[in-house]
């Protein structure tokens, strides 16, 4: 077999098993790269081999770096150093995630046999474990809503650095899990605590501002044809919000926005799912039962 070969002229062991080809390469003590947990360097690496391409599969550690072109090698000490840059790229991610998740007042932990990065947050009966991947984004891993697990279809890729507070953050996920029941419809809200931005304008005055920096949260609970959404959208910082449509299916839309092109909720949702607008009724505290 041709790659069989160009592989081991590479210096690999190339092995066929049930799963495919893999290729494993030994790495010499000079560039292998060290496990800053364990202190332990890697000895070896093994790839899949697909598609003239290695992704690598073994050990922990390495699972998740981005594939390697075997067109692109000349030799196995080539590789080598390209495993350990992107190991070490990988490493960097992980610092630097470190740091943000600090900034934010959260405990980063990181696994010493796959070098995974996570942290939990909290947002009233929710946990949630939030993971990073090899590139440094982060995704829900896990929810529990008073310890019991919950469904994660909603789960999707995040940037962290877009959240400047800890309450935003956590007000953000919780809108993507903690969606009203989709039938019957939401009833009246409870009006304890609540706060109508009718009456800020009101009591405060049109001309009151909002700081550049503070935190805004905003939450519009509605019914399309029988079905409950919740619009969610978080204060980024200036006139920058990161918004969220949820149904009982979990996420229908989540984006980050510039205030000044946002259409409004109502053209907006009715955009989404392709309804006229009129079927988009909003619901209020005090929006009786249909």
């Amino acid at each position: 077999m041709q790659m069989t070969a160009l592989l081991e002229q590479l210096g690999l062991k190339v092995e066929t098993l049930e799963g495919g080809v893999q290729a494993t390469l030994t790495l010499a003590p000079q560039v292998a790269p060290e496990n800053p947990v364990t202190h332990q360097r890697l000895s070896y690496v093994t790839f899949q081999v697909s598609e003239e391409r290695l992704t690598p599969v073994a050990p922990p550690s390495v699972v998740g770096l981005p594939p390697i072109a075997v067109g692109s090698l000349k030799n196995a000490e080539e590789l080598a150093l390209l495993v350990r840059e992107l190991f070490e790229e990988h490493l960097f991610h992980v610092e630097r995630r470190s740091a943000q998740l600090n900034a934010l007042g959260l405990h980063p932990i990181v696994d010493p046999e796959t070098l995974e990065l996570s942290a939990e947050l909290e947002s009233g009966p929710l946990l949630f474990t939030v993971v990073a991947d090899r590139q440094g984004f982060f995704r829900v891993g896990k929810v529990l809503r008073q310890g019991a697990p919950l469904e994660s279809s909603a789960v999707h890729r995040f940037e962290l650095s877009e959240f400047r507070e800890r309450n935003v953050l956590a007000g953000y996920l919780a809108a993507l899990f903690d969606e009203p029941p989709a039938r019957p419809p939401p009833g009246p809200l409870s009006t304890r605590g609540l706060v109508r931005f009718s009456e800020v304008a009101e009591r405060f005055g049109t001309q009151a501002i909002v700081p550049p920096r503070s935190q805004l949260e905003l939450l519009v609970q509605m019914s399309v044809n029988g079905e409950s959404y919740r619009f969610a959208a978080a204060r980024l910082v200036g006139r920058t919000f990161r918004g969220l449509l949820a149904g009982s299916k979990g996420k229908v839309w989540a984006e980050r926005f510039e205030l000044d092109d946002f259409p409004g909720i109502v053209p907006l949702v009715a955009s989404l799912l392709k309804v006229p607008p009129e079927a988009v009724k909003l619901i209020g505290p005090d929006t009786p039962q249909e």
